[in-house]
């Protein structure tokens, strides 16, 4: 319930309780910071968010549901590997069309379980992959 919702409910305090009734008004939501207000004119859409002061308030985040999972993660990596000799990070990232610039640490751990995965460290630093 908005602070204003709740300055609309009231009761008389004195002699009895009023009737009470929800009331709804329609207001505005912040994408970035979910924050919520009543517009002080109701026909004009607000130009930022009065908490956050972004501009980009009406405008949603980008689905995280389209971000690449786990799985979909070490198939790809395992299935460019395969298909190569040792490789650098950018290498792969590049083969596999990967949006990240730098892998999930996390998860390069777990690809070293899961598919076996070696990074090793050559004579000029440069560190390659390759699958066991």
């Amino acid at each position: 319930m908005t602070p204003r919702q709740e300055h609309l409910e009231w009761s008389s305090g004195g002699e009895g309780d009023m009737a009470r009734v929800p009331i709804t008004v329609m207001g505005w939501r912040c994408e970035l910071c979910s924050y919520e207000w009543i517009p002080e004119v109701q026909d004009a859409e607000p130009k930022v968010c009065p908490k956050c002061e972004s501009s980009s308030w009406n405008r949603p985040r980008k689905n995280s549901a389209s971000a690449m999972t786990y799985e979909a993660f070490r198939d790809t990596i395992e299935g460019v590997l395969k298909a190569n000799k040792p490789l650098t990070w950018t290498e792969i990232r590049t083969q596999a069309k990967l949006p990240q610039m730098f892998p999930n640490n996390k998860w390069v751990h777990r690809l070293e379980d899961d598919i076996r995965l070696k990074r090793n460290r050559d004579a000029h630093g440069i560190i390659k992959w390759r699958l066991e």
